[in-house]
């Protein structure tokens, strides 16, 4: 079994105020098992201030996490915020590791570091916690086919990083105190059993019906789709070109590819149009897929998330919880950024499980097929939960 608590600051100036309050928070006096490890998410200024580098001295085990632009855990959201959440116990053991650079669709670096991580022991994990970096020329779709791979299908959830910076310079990946732009991080839970899944995306009223299938794409770049560009599509659909050629409010809006497969619709966020009208979306979105656009409201998004939360809470008795949500569904809540936040903070207060809720550049989270089977999925623009 896994125990867990969490604690959070808003201290981001005062490094010796700041580790102060998280230790103390923490409590971790007596209450360490076996084997231990924490989950870290911040905002940037945490790294830069030296709060996650102290923070790690201070703590007898390993760290790792991203960094964000809000996050809640312990009963408190915010921007500013650090926020950890520790795992404890007899049982499990924690093995955690960290890849070399990845320039490029090179998946050597994962491989050399999960083999290094897993080396002496026997097996496969039950599974793994899976932090990417944030890199434009690599998707989160490489990352999660390729863990898949060389882990032999171990379930896999975790979240890229993101920052308040509109070129995301920021986003970082954790680990036990640095910070890094191009490294992947990873928890292996070795013993146990896996936890539960739980994702919420997007209402079917919310979905245009019109579908069209992708017919020129570039990587994460769809070019055009039913022989014609994309960017006519999309004003097919009463979409606004802004003054730049852009869209207006381009990433309130999403593709819902594939909804016909063998397992839940792809959600996949559109960050941008470049200046030849391409579609720059969070993953990549092959030739031949079908799609649709889908737009969030407001009110959506906190309505499906609190149904995928409230799901997670009454199926099992779990004690623990990991939530990651797309930065585009922060965006898309206008001027009530909180709302999701406050939403599991309120469902989180007095059920007993301890949480961190972070909002992330990209998601991994498995999910079942039309025969029941659990696949390993890399997604944009939606709510994920971990709950054990």
């Amino acid at each position: 079994m896994i125990q867990a608590f969490s604690a959070y600051t808003t201290e981001v100036d005062n490094t010796e105020l700041a580790v102060r309050e998280l230790v103390g928070r923490l409590d971790c006096e007596g209450r360490l098992l076996k084997n231990t490890v924490g989950i870290i998410s911040c905002f940037a200024d945490f790294i830069e201030t030296g709060v996650v580098k102290a923070l790690y001295s201070a703590l007898p085990f390993d760290v790792l996490g991203v960094t964000t632009i809000a996050g809640a855990s312990a009963g408190q959201w915010g921007e500013t915020v650090l926020c950890v959440l520790v795992l404890t116990s007899d049982d499990t053991e924690f093995v955690t590791g960290l890849s070399g650079p990845v320039p490029e669709e090179d998946s050597s670096a994962l491989r050399s570091a999960y083999e290094e991580a897993m080396r002496g022991r026997d097996g496969r994990p039950s599974w793994m916690l899976c932090f990417p970096p944030l890199l434009f020329n690599v998707g989160n779709d490489f990352f999660v086919e390729s863990m898949d791979e060389i882990t032999g299908g171990v379930p896999i959830f975790g979240a890229l990083p993101v920052d308040h910076n509109e070129d995301y310079h920021e986003s970082y990946v954790i680990f036990n105190g640095d910070a890094w732009r191009d490294r992947c991080a990873f928890l292996l839970f070795c013993g146990g059993d896996a936890p539960r899944f739980y994702t919420g995306t997007i209402s079917e009223d919310r979905i245009f019906p019109e579908e069209v299938t992708v017919t020129a794409s570039k990587g994460d770049l769809i070019q055009s789709v039913n022989g014609k560009p994309i960017m006519e599509y999309f004003t097919s659909l009463g979409l606004v070109q802004d003054k730049n050629g852009g869209i207006e409010g381009v990433n309130s809006f999403l593709i819902v590819a594939d909804r016909h497969g063998d397992a839940a619709p792809t959600i996949i966020s559109i960050f941008a149009m470049t200046p030849e009208g391409y579609a720059v979306c969070g993953r990549r979105v092959p030739v031949g897929s079908t799609l649709t656009i889908g737009r969030f409201s407001p009110g959506d998004i906190s309505s499906t998330s609190a149904l995928a939360l409230d799901k997670a809470l009454d199926e099992i008795q779990c004690r623990t919880a990991l939530i990651f949500s797309c930065v585009g569904r922060y965006f898309s809540l206008l001027y009530d950024h909180s709302a999701e936040m406050e939403m599991v903070v309120s469902r989180m207060r007095n059920s007993g499980v301890s949480y961190l809720m972070s909002y992330s550049g990209g998601e991994a989270c498995p999910v079942r097929n039309d025969a029941g089977k659990q696949i390993n999925r890399a997604h944009s623009n939606i709510f994920i939960i971990c709950a054990f």
